[in-house]
């Protein structure tokens, strides 16, 4: 895990101890306070504090206050959300990585965090808050045969089904950085030693580096590429939506800062991801490995006579053709070149055609580079101090 956002409902479940440190300072109000815009509101709150702490060596979470309205119990409430890195929470990077053993850890030091800028939290009360998002995260060091701008390359050319609304993907600062949004989730792949030694403007991660950089410089990493994968769950509702499944409980239980921490929910949800992406029959075909035109010919002829179907060699060049075009370009610009020649009313067509190619080129093995850190993600090592210093 990396960044994660709570929630703590008031009343009593927090107190502020300097109500200056904010912006606007916060000053309290009764229900008869408000005015009767302020009552008949339907805004989700009715104001937002910021908390603007000094300046400090250590790690702190971002923290807001909103004031919000109860209609049916006339009440004004005050909801105090905080936001951060856990990683950086507890070791000041976030190269080294969260095991789901360290809930205590996180709540003593996440506890002590916020009283030093005046905010008293019991720890069963931060064990409790509601999250309302969660970055998932792996970090994969490369062996130096094998180069990351190569790895996100090859993963520009996959696609996400329509029903998980895909809609951008981008490629920055000189293809260190991919994104691929998907409505409520979003997959980020990039260097993580090269974001972290980037000025500040620059980087992915904005938040403090001195930490980042000297676990950089101590372990000799400075010219070593890390693979970083993200998998960020921005709202509520997908947050319970996708860890719910994986605890197997009801889809709109509420999920709580300590079941982040339940037995290989970080390595499922994460591996569910990536598989999600990299195995759909249109990404299989993207991401097959490098391999001579005619020995791809002939592993699909070969695979398409041991079916013993009628028609098995039109099939097979179909699936050729489909194959190396989606190799080359990718899915999307197949899909639209179809829609540009042909009615787009039936894409269940193609659909059906492109399966039936990654059914013929399922034993080719992916690209160095997709198969390393496919290797590495199911294995699930987790980076730490001790493993740095093994290497």
């Amino acid at each position: 895990m990396d960044t994660v956002i709570i929630k703590i409902y008031g009343p009593g479940k927090f107190k502020i101890g300097y109500k200056q440190r904010f912006l606007p300072e916060i000053v309290r109000r009764e229900y008869t306070e408000l005015s009767d815009t302020e009552k008949q509101s339907n805004r989700h709150y009715l104001r937002r504090f910021v908390l603007k702490a000094p300046a400090q060596d250590t790690y702190l979470p971002k923290v807001d206050v909103l004031e919000t309205l109860d209609k049916e119990r006339k009440e004004v409430l005050y909801v105090l959300i905080a936001e951060f890195s856990l990683p950086k929470l507890l070791y000041g990077n976030s190269l080294q990585e969260v095991s789901d053993k360290n809930l205590g850890e996180a709540l003593t030091v996440l506890q002590k965090s916020l009283s030093s800028v005046g905010i008293i939290v019991e720890a069963n009360v931060i064990a409790n808050a509601r999250v309302s998002g969660v970055h998932f995260c792996k970090n994969v060091i490369l062996p130096r045969d094998i180069r990351l701008q190569d790895i996100l390359a090859e993963l520009q050319q996959v696609d996400i089904n329509k029903t998980v609304d895909i809609t951008t993907k981008e490629n920055k600062n000189g293809g260190q950085v991919l994104h691929i949004y998907s409505g409520t989730v979003e997959r980020v792949f990039y260097d993580k030693i090269a974001d972290a030694m980037r000025p500040k403007v620059k980087r992915k991660d904005k938040g403090k580096i001195v930490g980042e950089r000297s676990i950089v410089e101590k372990y000799g990493l400075e010219n070593q590429e890390v693979f970083r994968f993200e998998y960020r769950i921005k709202k509520t509702q997908a947050v319970q939506r996708d860890i719910n499944a994986v605890l197997d409980r009801k889809p709109k239980t509420y999920v709580a800062f300590r079941d982040l921490f339940s037995d290989n929910l970080s390595k499922t949800i994460l591996l569910k991801s990536w598989h999600t992406l990299v195995q759909r029959p249109e990404n299989q075909l993207a991401l097959i490995g490098p391999t001579d035109d005619f020995k791809l010919l002939l592993h699909i002829a070969e695979e398409a006579r041991k079916k013993g179907e009628v028609h098995s060699m039109n099939r097979a060049f179909i699936s050729y053709g489909l194959t190396c075009i989606i190799k080359d370009r990718g899915v999307k610009e197949l899909r639209k070149l179809v829609a540009s020649c042909w009615s787009p009313s039936h894409p269940e067509r193609l659909t059906k055609k492109i399966r039936e190619a990654s059914e013929l080129t399922k034993n080719l093995p992916y690209s160095n580079g997709i198969a390393f850190v496919d290797e590495a993600l199911d294995r699930f090592e987790l980076i730490t101090r001790s493993s740095l210093e093994k290497r």
